[in-house]
């Protein structure tokens, strides 16, 4: 919601625009990929399917951070583990 705020006062310039505005403004954008940008016109129709695309979007990217922690952890363990073989 901050970010979607941003993108409104960016866009409306209600604010003066500052790098952390126009930062959150452009959050906006991403965290909106991929259901909005490929099902907006079907999203758009209805406020719960519009909050039900950005939750799946939250879904969608804590599982990407999180399998990408887990293959750093793993690469680290397996990395330390040949080296105390060696």
């Amino acid at each position: 919601m901050v970010c979607f705020f941003a993108f409104a006062s960016e866009d409306r310039h209600v604010f003066a625009s500052n790098l952390f505005l126009r930062t959150l403004a452009d959050l906006y954008s991403i965290f909106q990929f991929p259901t909005h940008t490929f099902l907006f016109s079907f999203l758009g129709a209805h406020l719960w399917l519009y909050f039900l695309g950005l939750v799946f979007n939250c879904a969608f990217y804590a599982f990407i951070i999180e399998f990408g922690i887990a293959a750093e952890t793993t690469y680290k363990e397996n990395k330390k583990k040949q080296e105390t073989e060696n």
